[in-house]
Formats: structure tokens, C-alpha cells, sequence
């Protein structure tokens, strides 16, 4: 079992769980006017859609091991697992099952929403997560952007999904709807971008692995300068999305949102670009991922603060 539970990443599956339930009731419940304890898109129907968000994923993860096995035996030899602690074809089975059972319970939450279409979001999910495995992990920056794009997704859907049960109901009239909207908007795109430099930093830690399987990744293609560079430019942009959401806590008095964002998340991200600016080794890159994962969680966790409206 803790074999299975190491294949499937089950704590990244825990933080995108954390993620859905702060979005959904530190802000889209509170700023919709929804009572936490009967909203109009249920209590059980979002732990279904949170359910299948996670399997979604966990499968990914574990079709993401199986092609990428004889990289990782490069890149990280002591964390393989297939192959060793799970035979490859056991793999294929796992994905296989796990996305039957998302696309089935994210077809039953489309149905209860009122809404059938939505049951392709898990379907589209999961075809990118295996295009990313099998074709595009390799390819310049594309990859990369799916992971992103998949990231960013877990805000978004409870978002979808739970307008759609608004707009089912008719009370899609709110005062907030704008304000909720532009949370959204930088919530999602932090989480992109801070996903796609992390991305792009474990592509710089992982360049000997990736070398040797044919990869052409950023750091591949265009050297660690120019990655650099592109790495600031991004930063740039995860600054301006963060300076959006503290302007929004300083219009609407949220001072402890705003004084968060400002001394935890923007200067530390001031501090990545020094990291990057003097990174030159595989561990500097290594350690630059974690930071970085610290800054995606702490980011997320400002939704917590958001919750008297």
C-alpha cells in the first residue's frame, strides 16, 4: 500500500484537496452569500468533484512514472519505483482504473449541476495528463505548460462547477460576482505561473536525466542564462497577479490579507530571484523547488484569510 500511496503522490493529492476547500469556503461560498451548511451545490457534491480532481491527478501521476521510468533512474534513482517496487504493466492497470472512476464521478456531479457537457473537463484533464506523459514532457516548454494549465484547473472547477449550480437555481444576480471573479483570476494565474517556474526549475535540477532521454527541455535548448531570464519574467508576472490580490484586501480592509501577500509571498519571491540569479549546481535548483513549493502552499493558504465579507 505505501508503494501505491508513493506512486500516486498522495500528498501533492492532499494539498489539491486543501486548495478546492479553501477556494470553495473561504471564498466562492462566502462571497456568493451561501450558507456553508446549505449551499446550493451540496456538501457531498463537492467532495465528489473534489474526489475525482484527486484521481484525476493520481492517475496522472502514475502514468507520468511509467514513461518516465529510465529518466528517473538517472535523475532520482533511490525514488523509482517502477520497475522495482511495481511492475510496469501494474502501472497502465492503475491509470486505466483511476481514470474510469474520475470520468464516472465527475459524470455523475455534470449531471447533478444540471449540466452533462461538464463530465468532458475530466476527460480532457486526463487526456492532457497522458499527453503530457507520453508525448509532451519531452518536448520545449509545452510540458510544462500542461502541468501548469492542470494546476491552475483545481481552482477553477470547483468555480465551474459551482456556478453552474447557481445558474441552475437562478441566483446568479450577486453583488459579489465581480469581486469573486477577480479572486479567481488571481488565484488561478498565481497558480499557473508559480507552476510553470517550478516546472521549468526541476527541468534546470533534472537536466542530466533529461539529456540522456532525449528531452528538450528550456534549460536543454536554451542553456541555464537564458532560463534565468525567462524565470525572472515570470516572477515578474506572479508579482503583478499578487499585487492585484493585495489591492483587492486594501480596498475591501482585509489587512491582514494584504500585510500576508506583501511580507510573506512577493518578498518571498523577491528572494527566488536571488536564489536563481547565484544558482549554479543541481542541489541550488533542488532547493529552489522546495522554496518554490513553499510559496505555492503559502499562496494558497491566503484563501483562509479571506473569510468575513
Amino acid at each position: 500500500m505505501s508503494t501505491f500511496f508513493k506512486l500516486i503522490r498522495v500528498q501533492n493529492l492532499a494539498f489539491i484537496a486543501l486548495t478546492q476547500f479553501l477556494f470553495r469556503y473561504c471564498i466562492f461560498l462566502p462571497l456568493t452569500n451561501q450558507s456553508p451548511i446549505s449551499p446550493l451545490f451540496s456538501n457531498f457534491d463537492f467532495i465528489i468533484l473534489m474526489l475525482s480532481t484527486i484521481i484525476v491527478a493520481a492517475g496522472g501521476y502514475a502514468i507520468n512514472d511509467y514513461f518516465d521510468v529510465h529518466i528517473d533512474k538517472v535523475n532520482k534513482p533511490l525514488k523509482v519505483i517502477i520497475g522495482k517496487k511495481m511492475l510496469r504493466r501494474h502501472a497502465v492497470t492503475t491509470h486505466s482504473v483511476l481514470t474510469i472512476i474520475a470520468i464516472v464521478l465527475g459524470a455523475y456531479v455534470s449531471f447533478e449541476v444540471g449540466s452533462i457537457m461538464l463530465v468532458f473537463f475530466n476527460i480532457i484533464m486526463c487526456t492532457l495528463l497522458w499527453l503530457y506523459s507520453a508525448r509532451y514532457k519531452a518536448s520545449f516548454l509545452l510540458g510544462n505548460i500542461i502541468v501548469s494549465f492542470s494546476s491552475a484547473a483545481t481552482i477553477f472547477v470547483v468555480w465551474l462547477f459551482e456556478m453552474y449550480a447557481l445558474k441552475s437555481s437562478e441566483l446568479m444576480d450577486t453583488a459579489n460576482l465581480t469581486l469573486l471573479n477577480f479572486f479567481l483570476c488571481c488565484y488561478v494565474i498565481f497558480a499557473f505561473i508559480i507552476s510553470l517556474i517550478r516546472e521549468i526549475v526541476k527541468d534546470a535540477e533534472d537536466i542530466e536525466g533529461d539529456k540522456k532521454g532525449g528531452c528538450r527541455t528550456l534549460p536543454i535548448v536554451w542553456g541555464y542564462s537564458k532560463t534565468k531570464k525567462v524565470l525572472f519574467l515570470l516572477i515578474g508576472f506572479a508579482i503583478i497577479a499578487l499585487s492585484f490580490l493585495s489591492y483587492l484586501s486594501y480596498v475591501y480592509n482585509l489587512k491582514i490579507v494584504f500585510w500576508y501577500v506583501n511580507i510573506t509571498l512577493i518578498l518571498a519571491l523577491i528572494y527566488t530571484t536571488y536564489v536563481i540569479y547565484v544558482a549554479k549546481n543541481k542541489d541550488d535548483y533542488t532547493f529552489l523547488s522546495g522554496l518554490l513549493k513553499f510559496i505555492m502552499f503559502a499562496g494558497i493558504f491566503s484563501m483562509a484569510l479571506v473569510t468575513n465579507w
